[in-house]
């Protein structure tokens, strides 16, 4: 079946939309799809650092609300964070909540552990979420057999498209800490946006997230991160 060309040109200017506002950003592309719906991602150096800052980017045909209640629910997070084993709630002494994640080292790294603080910000009724991590190195003991991450800021941006589509922009830079070579830290920060995605993507599709909409919001989420979506799916 002849696929209609305004349909090629449409998917086009799409990716290349996505392309060029990453581009735009000093974003240099690594792996870019050939449908809408594949992962795009892009590397930039930082500087002060040989570590390099990665970004994924897809768009998917689900609520904003799917995906930010996949992301809200870390007992969810070893199923599609990458390397991801556990993820807990840690609290501080003055009774700050921060989230406590541990990883699987990638040979020849040891196991690595991450106490972040995680905020969701919207600016808008019915506008893009991001979801901000900022790593808390200090706010938890050290564990036995774990390397401590010294420095994390990661990401998720969730933004509304029309026709039912929305962007998922994830954006990560980390120190791995320890002993770890530059080139083996930036091999595996290449594959975790990829990665990540792919998992938030498919955890998508489970129940009850695929069934959820901003039309009817789970409350605990919109409540819990003062959300908002009066205007619909749309």
């Amino acid at each position: 079946m002849r696929v209609p060309a305004i349909v090629i040109a449409t998917l086009f200017t799409l990716s290349t939309t996505v392309a060029s506002q990453a581009s735009g950003e000093g974003w240099t592309p690594k792996q870019q799809g050939k449908e809408r719906s594949d992962i795009n991602t892009y590397v930039r150096t930082v500087s002060d650092t040989p570590i390099k800052q990665f970004r994924g980017v897809v768009e998917i045909q689900q609520s904003m609300v799917a995906a930010l209640s996949v992301i809200d629910d870390i007992s969810l997070c070893q199923q599609w964070i990458y390397n991801c084993q556990e993820a807990n709630y840690h609290m501080t002494d003055d009774g700050e909540r921060l989230l406590w994640m541990k990883f699987d080292g990638v040979w020849p790294a040891s196991d690595r552990d991450v106490v972040m603080k995680s905020v969701f910000l919207q600016d808008e009724p019915g506008g893009a979420v991001t979801v901000q991590s900022t790593g808390r190195p200090d706010d938890a003991p050290q564990q036995s057999g774990y390397v401590r991450i010294p420095m994390l800021d990661n990401s998720f941006l969730v933004e509304p498209l029309e026709e039912g589509w929305i962007r998922v922009t994830f954006t990560t830079h980390m120190d791995p800490g320890g002993l770890v070579p530059a080139w083996v830290a930036n091999i595996v920060a290449t594959d975790a946006p990829i990665r990540t995605l792919e998992g938030l993507k498919r955890m998508m599709e489970t129940s009850p997230y695929r069934d959820y909409s901003t039309s009817a919001p789970p409350k605990e989420l919109v409540e819990k991160h003062n959300l908002r979506f009066p205007t619909g799916d749309s």
